[in-house]
């Protein structure tokens, strides 16, 4: 065995022990002579590992020491890398700090052969969408931390503010949004608080009455009770006869992260009966069942009886025919500019939008090669359709609002589209729709569930 083979396996020897062993006990597990045990403690000593004891009373090692970056395969320290990095772009500066600190102290002590490893930029972290975060990361970690109850003051999707005191559980770290578990007295059960909604937190002296573990706990089996039925969303409508389209079985599949809430708040403006499918990208979203109804393995996709429909601006122009009885569009002859935008924003927006936010426009030579032109001639033209109209379409809302109106409120939000005044007073008029408000409390709560699913 090699001498790193052999300080690894001395050091798994001891991390298994609670109590200090002797040295003869050591060098006989070990397989190897006293002599050479000692000479193996003092090298484990030099390189930082926290073992104490002494010839002839024994050794112990005390918790809070990390395996020597000689163990690393080349894998492993990519791994630790890209999660360091991760770490340092998406979390709070306190964490910040110390991912950075980690790899500078594997990096200083790494094989010579090893020690340009985590300068290498071969992978790399993006930027991802920043939103404001008001609530203080630091604290809420803190509070984990040392088990104590916090004071905070809370603006849900709605606008509704209120001041609350909870029991933190756990802090969920996901791309777009930070999310603390709490027992809240106010509601008397588990709630998933939104970090960038948290506009004031204090902690409190006060613990909870149960521990931290016992808590997750509880909080688990509740995610796992509630996951365990499909829930079947909206309102009874008039004007339902049996055996029209209308009497199908409705399914929407879809993930909470996705343009999914497209779809999503069309149907909340039906009011018709449908249920949720939510599909996981690493996993379900790419299986044989879920590529038997999209072979793209993407979605938005709905199920309507017998019909499949899939991409976000079909559906919506689907749905809005197959539920004529909820005027989600034009009389025929009169679909003119319905048709035109709702397939604009599909066709031109969203692919200018989502090329410009990674920093990429066709040049000018190119810009024939694609469906779109340019981002700016998009841009000037969708502010031109919104000028002073409250809807899309004519004097009424449509399928064709909730599309173009997502992808006008997604792009304003996240940087994607220009903040004109002209998009702003058009999304004012649509984001607040009680529809809309049902579907994006529907899709927190399923986004809850999934990020909070066992693994």
């Amino acid at each position: 065995m090699s001498r790193a083979g052999r300080l690894f396996e001395l050091l798994q020897i001891l991390r298994g022990r609670r109590r200090p062993v002797s040295g003869a006990e050591l060098a006989r597990e070990a397989g190897v002579s006293l002599r050479t045990l000692y000479r193996d403690i003092a090298a484990l000593q030099a390189m930082g590992a926290e073992i104490e004891g002494e010839p002839g009373v024994g050794y112990v090692l005390r918790p809070g020491f990390l395996l020597p970056p000689l163990m690393f395969s080349e894998e492993e320290l990519e791994a630790l890398e890209l999660g360091a990095n991760w770490v340092a772009r998406r979390t709070d500066d306190g964490l910040s700090h110390a991912a950075r600190s980690a790899m500078a102290k594997i990096a200083a002590v790494l094989p010579q052969r090893l020690r340009t490893r985590p300068q290498d930029d071969a992978l790399i972290v993006g930027a991802g969408w920043r939103t404001a975060q008001a609530g203080e990361l630091t604290l809420l970690r803190r509070a984990l931390r040392e088990e104590r109850k916090l004071t905070i003051s809370y603006s849900d999707g709605k606008g509704a503010r209120t001041r609350r005191i909870v029991w933190p559980v756990a802090l969920g770290f996901f791309e777009s949004a930070r999310v603390l578990v709490a027992w809240c007295e106010l509601r008397g059960d588990f709630r998933h608080f939104r970090a960038d909604r948290i506009e004031a937190a204090e902690m409190l002296d006060e613990r909870p009455p149960r521990r931290r573990h016992a808590l997750q706990k509880d909080w688990r089996r509740s995610m796992l009770t509630e996951s365990d039925s499909a829930p079947v969303y909206g309102r009874s409508i008039s004007g339902q006869t049996k055996g029209d389209s209308m009497s199908d079985e409705l399914i929407l599949y879809t993930n909470p992260q996705s343009r999914g809430m497209i779809v999503h708040w069309l149907l909340e403006e039906i009011g018709a009966p449908y249920s949720i499918a939510v599909e996981d990208y690493g996993t379900t979203i790419k299986a044989p069942e879920f590529l038997a109804i999209n072979p793209m393995g993407k979605v938005p996709a709905i199920r309507h009886g017998d019909a499949i429909v899939t991409e976000s601006a079909a559906i919506c122009a689907y749905l809005a025919d197959a539920f004529p009885q909820a005027g989600l569009a034009p009389p025929p002859a009169e679909r003119g500019a319905y048709y035109r935008w709702l397939f604009f924003a599909a066709g031109c927006v969203e692919p200018a939008m989502s090329n410009h936010s990674v920093g990429w426009d066709p040049a000018a030579d190119m810009q024939r090669r694609f469906g779109y032109g340019c981002y700016a001639a998009v841009v000037d033209t969708l502010a031109a359709a919104v000028a002073g109209r409250r809807y899309i379409a004519g004097d009424a809302f449509s399928a064709a609002d909730v599309y173009v109106g997502s992808m006008i409120g997604f792009g304003l939000r996240f940087g994607a589209l220009e903040k004109r005044p002209e998009f702003e007073a058009y999304w004012a008029g649509l984001e607040n729709r009680p529809a809309r408000l049902r579907a994006l409390e529907q899709n927190e709560a399923l986004a809850s569930r999934q990020a909070w699913a066992p693994a």
